[in-house]
Order: C-alpha cells, then structure tokens, then sequence
C-alpha cells in the first residue's frame, strides 16, 4: 500500500508539472504530499473514533428535523442565528488539507455578509465545524472564506494580478462559530474560471484576535485547517444558466475535470436547497460540517494583506 501511496503521490506531481496552471495546482514538494497524505490518513482515523458523536448528532437532526424549517432570510452584516441548530453531520468534510491556492489575503474583515455589491445568487451558508480530537463542536473558531465572483474574478486581483489587494474585499470575511460550533456567513454562489469548477475557499482559525479596525489578525492564534468546498454539477448548471453568470466568457471547467476536487472528494459538496420556494430567486442554502484537527497548525504562504 505504501508503494501504492507513493505512485499515486508522483502521479499527482506529474500532473501538476505537465498542466501547469493555475498556481493552485502546484504544491511545493513530492515530500510535502507525502506528510499531507499520511496526515489525511491520520485524520481520517480520527474521525472514524468520532463516529459515535456524528451518529449521535445525525440522530439529534432526525428527531428536530420538522423544527429546522428555514426562516425567511434578511441581508445582515451582524451574526444571524443559524438556520439550523446542531451539526449536521450528513456533509462531513473528510478530505485531506487543500492547497490555499494564489488567491487569499490577509487581515481581512469580521463580518457575517460577505456579498457588498457583487450580483448572484445569494448563498446563506450554515458551517459545522468538529475537533477531530475531542469529537465535539470547536466554539468560537474564525471560519474564514474567499471565492470568485459570478464571472470568476478574485476581490483584490482583477485579471488575476494582486493590484486591488487594499481597495477590494468582496466575497471575503468570515466569523466566529457560536457554542454549537456553527456560523452562518452570506456570499454569492461562486462562478467558475478556466481550470477549476465553482468552489469556495475555507480556512479555519483558532485562538484567533481581532484588530481594532474590525479585520482578523491573520497571523494571530494557529490554523487549523485548509479546505475547499464544492457544489453538485446539477446545482453549477442551473446557476450558470442564470444572469450574470452566463456572461462569463471563460472556459468552464467541470467537476469531473477539477484536479483539486478530485482530491477532495465528495465529502467536500456543500449540501444545498432552495432558501424560499423552488427557485434562485430568494437564493440557496447551504450547510457543511468540516472535521478539523484542533491541535494542527498550518502556514499561510500568501504575504499580501488588506
């Protein structure tokens, strides 16, 4: 299995080598896939000790599931009380650490609505959030998230170059879990751009502080985690399909053809629903429970800051 492991690994780096672009494909070193996979594995086994709480918690989601029925969302930019109450364990994210990629900043804003002025479809996210090793829910966690816009442009990089890294903040902030370990943060359903499919960065910080001026302190406290999630092709085709999201001229990438994706694996689909009705107009929901090792701590590699 080991030499298995290893084969894989180099295929992976001969993918990356042979593509190229964009950045986020290319890890640093054949080593530093090895330590990711076997931390993966580590994880994983972890997890599986915390079966028993997930069960617990799916059975807690069951048995309220006719009290979870969603209220009528309104815009805030203060905490909103989570659409549901309890993780949601039946979209647990057990894939590997993924790649930062060449798109984050630093010291960006506390805040639960990250949309400002960007048109789409309104995506409330509800995300869960695990210590690996304490099988509980990790309280007062900053989830942080980034994501392209409807046309597959970053805040703070039109065209792709670092150029509006101070005066641009859409689709980027995040908040604190609450004792439940769950947030709820509002953006737009992401578009895509030629060589990934439509997914939102994640980041999750512990023992984290706050400056003054309301923006996280990035270098503050550890970071446990690095993650990626992703949407059900059928969700991406019937977005798409939509204004402005149908102006994009770039090549779509599917998600069959995401090479970070299929790291990821399926775990990592946001589970989604209408907010109101059976249409995008009121926007969609979405909820995720992300497995963490509370204990990790991983190196921000991008020095450009708000």
């Amino acid at each position: 299995m080991r030499f298995l492991s290893l084969a894989s690994l180099l295929a992976v780096v001969g993918y990356v080598c042979a593509h190229g672009t964009p950045d986020e494909y290319r890890p640093t070193t054949t080593e530093e896939l090895i330590s990711r996979n076997r931390a993966m594995e580590a994880r994983n086994l972890a997890t599986r000790k915390c079966a028993g709480e997930i069960a617990a918690f799916e059975a807690e989601r069951m048995a309220k599931r006719d009290r979870l029925m969603k209220r009528q969302w309104t815009p805030t930019s203060t905490a909103a009380t989570p659409h549901y109450t309890t993780i949601q364990n039946s979209t647990c994210v057990l894939h590997p650490e993924t790649v930062e990629g060449p798109y984050y900043i630093r010291n960006e804003l506390i805040r639960t609505d990250l949309r400002e002025t960007q048109a789409g479809v309104s995506l409330v996210l509800d995300i869960g959030l695990i210590n690996s090793r304490t099988c509980q829910p990790m309280s007062n966690a900053f989830i942080e998230l980034w994501a392209a816009n409807s046309v597959g442009i970053y805040g703070g990089y039109p065209n792709g170059q670092p150029t509006g890294v101070k005066t641009q903040s859409f689709l980027r902030g995040g908040y604190f879990t609450d004792s439940n370990g769950i947030v709820e943060l509002t953006t737009i359903y992401p578009g895509f751009y030629q060589g990934r499919t439509a997914h939102i960065h994640a980041l999750v910080h512990n023992n984290w502080k706050g400056n003054t001026n309301g923006t996280l302190i990035s270098d503050s406290g550890s970071v446990n985690h690095f993650g990626q999630f992703f949407f059900d092709e059928t969700w991406n085709t019937r977005v798409f399909a939509t204004a402005p999201y149908n102006t994009n001229k770039q090549i779509r990438t599917l998600n069959a053809q995401d090479f970070i994706l299929q790291q990821a694996g399926k775990s990592s689909f946001v589970n989604l629903q209408y907010l109101s009705g059976s249409t995008l107009t009121s926007g969609l929901l979405g909820y995720i429970t992300v497995v963490v090792d509370g204990n990790a701590n991983y190196r921000i590699q991008n020095n450009n800051s708000l």
